[in-house]
């Protein structure tokens, strides 16, 4: 063997590369997989958060309007009913409110408790809903829950309204719920009362 062959072997000593043994691999990929988890529940959670709030959000602002709606309706109103059955009685306790508008057209609200929905109806027309997703609100726990009753009208020698109350209870919902946000949305109760105009003056 020449120098020159022995001299360039001493100065180019031969590399061996190395790479990820089975060991290294399985940790490297538990940690991605830990990271990938722990980011993907975040996200989650973040999106449920968005949609709960978003549709406590619309319910919310929906429902206020639908009970201005219907306390203007009713400050404009007159002949109201039902009507008590003892005209000593002055309040009565209903499902349903009717009364006459401005324009002489008898109006009818019901809360519909076997469909959770508010219902409107002008005339001899066909019932509409006015909201969806409502309840009849229960007060305490346990044995010491109470039903509120949905309309109260209370009045004055029998026939004379003199204040119209509600008290309902409404669950958020949307289109896009999913099971992960099931009992996730906070009711939202409706509690308004309101005077015939003809009693304020």
């Amino acid at each position: 063997m020449s120098c020159l062959t022995l001299r360039s072997q001493r100065r180019c000593p031969r590399r061996h590369h190395r790479g990820f043994n089975l060991v290294e691999l399985l940790i490297a990929l538990g940690i991605s997989a830990a990271l990938l988890t722990s980011t993907m529940v975040a996200l989650n959670a973040c999106f449920i958060a968005y949609q709960t709030t978003t549709e406590e959000a619309s319910t919310h602002t929906i429902s206020r309007l639908i009970m201005h709606r219907v306390l203007s309706m009713v400050r404009t109103g007159t002949e109201f009913g039902p009507l008590p059955e003892d005209p000593l009685e002055e309040l009565v306790e209903s499902d349903y409110v009717e009364f006459t508008d401005h324009n002489g057209t008898l109006v009818r609200l019901t809360f519909d408790e076997q469909n959770s929905r508010l219902l409107y109806r002008v005339g001899e027309g066909d019932d509409l809903v006015l909201l969806a997703g409502v309840q009849r609100t229960v007060t305490g726990e346990g044995d010491d829950a109470v039903e509120m009753p949905a309309f109260v009208l209370e009045y004055e020698k029998g026939t004379h309204m003199r204040r119209f109350s509600m008290d309902l209870t409404v669950i958020p919902d949307d289109n896009q719920s999913t099971k992960f946000d099931l009992g996730a949305m906070r009711p939202i109760r409706l509690v308004a009362s309101s005077m015939p105009r003809a009693e304020t003056w």
